[in-house]
């Protein structure tokens, strides 16, 4: 099964929103290493664990001094790289564009009071990350906006829209304090129709708006949480180690790596510990029931 990792770079965010749960959450170390990446993805690579799909987040990641070689490592990986960001900082995301397959930028409001006064970030620095970003013209753009007013949504996918960026809407889990629902929202008053669970589409042109809630969705795989102070399989979890001694024992159970087999941090070894299990376990199945034996024996195996 696919795995998608997500790589918490650093506890430390210049924002201030008030309702985040900052990934990061711990404040005992503040920055994970390029090294310990590097450890990570080369570990789950000789384990022959498919990433599918790699999240780089925080705090907020724009602050990790090595961005730029950490997104590059990540996508010499082969899996998809996307970022979680305000933006407020578009000189440290530039050198890391190159290397990123989506952009997630987290707006509350494109009317510059209100957005300084909901984040602590200056709208004309997010502006200037999209440019920038447009004008790399490789990674898939988003911006983020929580539901919290109806008003304040239309206003944010009306602009988002005029900047040819996606919005995807995040329904907070506090709808009982009074914040208003996605099936509220005025899709067709905004000139959007249904285009998919959770997808809408605007009737004009290509422009879209995914929703979803909070804390909704996840990998169909597995999924794991990397940061300064451990390895975890949820934000709420145990931590299982540390990055710089990550093993395939920490994977989750349902891509099974690490738990069916030793790793001997060789292909090769591993390839044969493969076939030998396959082999003892095709053995088991036909002492158990003669009628599944296979007319033809496997192949006998031969070392690498």
């Amino acid at each position: 099964m696919p795995l998608k990792l997500r790589f918490l770079l650093t506890n430390a965010c210049s924002a201030r929103c008030t309702y985040c749960h900052n990934e990061g959450q711990q404040k005992a170390r503040d920055r994970l290493d390029l090294a310990a990446i590097g450890h990570v993805l080369d570990t789950l690579a000789e384990g022959g664990v498919n990433v599918s799909e790699i999240v780089l987040s925080g705090g907020e990641p724009t602050l990790h001094p090595q961005l730029a070689d950490i997104a590059r490592r990540c996508k010499a990986s082969g899996a998809q790289v996307s970022i979680n960001t305000h933006a407020g900082h578009p000189t440290k995301l530039a050198p890391a564009l190159p290397w990123l397959d989506e952009l997630k930028i987290h707006v509350d409001s494109f009317d510059p009071q209100r957005q300084r006064a909901s984040m602590g970030i200056g709208i004309a620095k997010v502006r200037q990350s999209i440019a920038l970003a447009q004008r790399h013209g490789q990674a898939q753009r988003f911006i983020n906006h929580p539901l919290q007013s109806l008003d304040e949504a239309c206003a944010v996918i009306t602009e988002a829209r005029a900047l040819a960026v996606d919005v995807k809407l995040i329904e907070l889990l506090d709808t009982a304090g009074g914040k208003p629902l996605l099936h509220q929202l005025p899709w067709a008053e905004l000139g959007y129709q249904p285009a998919g669970q959770g997808h809408w589409q605007h009737r004009h042109g290509t422009h879209r708006v995914l929703t979803r809630r909070c804390g909704q969705g996840g990998s169909e795989g597995g999924e794991l949480f990397i940061g300064p102070d451990g390895v975890r399989r949820d934000l709420q979890a145990p931590i299982l180690g540390m990055p710089e001694a990550f093993s395939l024992d920490m994977l989750p159970a349902a891509c099974g790596a690490g738990q069916t087999r030793k790793d001997t941090g060789s292909i090769h070894a591993n390839a044969r510990n493969m076939i030998r299990l396959t082999r003892d376990a095709w053995s088991a199945m036909v002492l158990h029931d003669r009628r599944q034996a296979c007319p033809t024996p496997l192949p006998v195996q031969r070392s690498a």
